[in-house]
């Protein structure tokens, strides 16, 4: 079901991205959504880790030259260890029965890549219209 939402959301992100020139951080990252859209919890800690990770490379900008592929890479590490970072905090939090981790490794980083690109609103509603879509799409293909 994982390779089907992948490519699901490929095509659907990239044809919302040829009519509204819109990214939806990272044409697989809405894929990886999709599948967690019953655990809200965990969306909501992915973007967090997106977002912290967006400050961290905006702060790292100022001291260093950052752009291209260079740049690229330092959202994908920063969404590493922004996860990683929120893991660890959630863990002293007493278990309360939610899984409280960001989603991949890498989903982070590419919607804070993108969030850098073109804002946080656009991309936050690309990403949300294109994982619901993908579900959708799921809940159709698998009924």
């Amino acid at each position: 079901m994982t390779s089907i939402s992948i490519i699901v959301s490929i095509v659907l992100g990239f044809f919302f991205g040829e009519m509204t020139g819109w990214l939806t951080g990272g044409l697989v990252a809405p894929g990886y959504l999709a599948l967690y859209i019953d655990q809200p919890l965990r969306i909501l800690m992915t973007y967090m880790a997106a977002l912290l990770a967006f400050f961290l490379i905006k702060l790292l900008a100022k001291i260093t030259i950052l752009f291209g592929r260079r740049r690229f890479m330092a959202f994908i590490l920063a969404g590493i260890c922004m996860g990683a970072l929120l893991d660890a905090v959630v863990r002293l939090i007493p278990p309360s029965g939610t899984d409280l981790r960001a989603i991949g490794y890498v989903v982070p980083g590419l919607i804070a890549n993108d969030i850098w690109k073109q804002g946080l609103w656009r991309t936050l509603l690309g990403s949300l219209v294109i994982t619901l879509a993908t579900r959708v799409v799921l809940l159709l293909i698998l009924a």
